[in-house]
């Protein structure tokens, strides 16, 4: 099977419903612009692919497996932000407060173990979110919150490898492989 490809940290159930709350307590659910992303869908990428073969995906896991070398963390999902800039936003995130460093560090790993099972370098510089939603014609989000009054821990202990699915009611992400960290 072919599809997208990524590498990325799942949140749990209870951090999808924490994470919701924070959003509709905060009045950003009742006004979040664009197509929403299902909360089932929420994750923090730490390395797109893109299209990929399954013995892709299962080299990838097997790379990352034996990269691995960082211990279970936690981070913050502590406000709103849009990509490109939040004044002109075709992505609405939740951005994620990485303050030891380790979830950047995963994500470079995450990256050698791409670039060395054969996949482009990524371009981009990794910066920690949780798309939200995607507008169409880009809109501004300065309006909401830079930072939440109760943000929400996300406990880091293992990348998951998906892969997306199209479906009629909107992306699905396939667990393919989930990759402990160490600790």
């Amino acid at each position: 099977m072919s599809g997208n490809l990524f590498a990325a940290v799942a949140l749990s159930d209870d951090e999808r419903h924490a994470l919701a709350a924070v959003l509709r307590d905060s009045g950003v659910a009742r006004r979040m612009p664009g197509k929403r992303t299902k909360p089932t869908n929420w994750h923090i990428t730490t390395r797109f692919v893109g299209e990929a073969t399954d013995p892709e995906a299962d080299q990838l896991a097997y790379r990352i497996q034996d990269l691995m070398d960082v211990e279970p963390f936690r981070v913050v999902v502590d406000g709103i932000g849009g990509f490109p800039r939040p004044s002109k936003a075709s992505v609405v995130y939740a951005s994620v407060e990485d303050p030891t460093g380790s979830l950047s560090g995963l994500a470079a790993l995450c990256d050698v173990a791409a670039t060395d099972v054969g996949f482009e370098p990524e371009g981009r510089p990794f910066v920690p979110h949780l798309t939200l939603s995607r507008t169409r014609p880009p809109t501004d989000v300065t309006r909401f919150p830079e930072s939440f009054d109760d943000p929400v821990r996300i406990s880091v202990g293992a990348v998951t490898i998906f892969r997306t699915r199209s479906t009629r009611e909107g992306p699905v992400y396939d667990p393919l492989h989930e990759i402990a960290l160490v600790g």
